[in-house]
């Protein structure tokens, strides 16, 4: 995971072949999904630096591919907190809320208001995105507000 948040958080690395990212990205949503199996731990400081290096990579982007990809992370890794204890944490503020709840509002709007041909493409990513919702939106009201404006 350290990994990932050094490729694309801000003080990110040059990558030229983004293939590595996506790599790196798939490589961390498959050990969330199957977490039982694998007997992942979870550390709330790496997740908390992780999320807010998937906001940034995500700010200001129109690629679907990259908007689907990190709003499925982050949906994977809201089953294992909440908004309060997020906020609770040293790392995290109002600002990274609120740039995650711009990336699953938008990562949910993309998808449902067909915007590109390439959110079809992403349909296995949607569906996750929108099963974690139905799963912890109501511990992340921020996340909900935006979802629903």
């Amino acid at each position: 995971m350290e990994c990932l948040i050094k490729l694309i958080g801000p003080n990110n690395y040059v990558v030229e072949n983004s293939s590595c990212v996506f790599l790196a990205c798939d490589t961390i949503m498959n050990l969330l999904l199957k977490r039982e199996q694998a007997r992942l731990s979870l550390d709330e400081s790496t997740f908390v630096h992780l999320l807010k290096a998937l906001a940034y990579w995500t700010e200001g982007t129109e690629d679907s591919s990259i908007l689907m990809m990190a709003s499925s992370i982050c949906a994977l890794i809201f089953d294992f907190t909440s908004e309060e204890a997020l906020l609770n944490h040293p790392s995290f503020d109002t600002s990274s809320l609120n740039s995650l709840s711009r990336l699953i509002a938008r990562s949910l709007a993309l998808y449902e208001q067909d915007m590109c041909d390439d959110a079809k493409e992403e349909a296995d990513l949607h569906e996750i995105v929108t099963a974690g919702y139905s799963r912890w939106a109501h511990r992340f009201p921020h996340i909900r507000a935006a979802v629903e404006r």
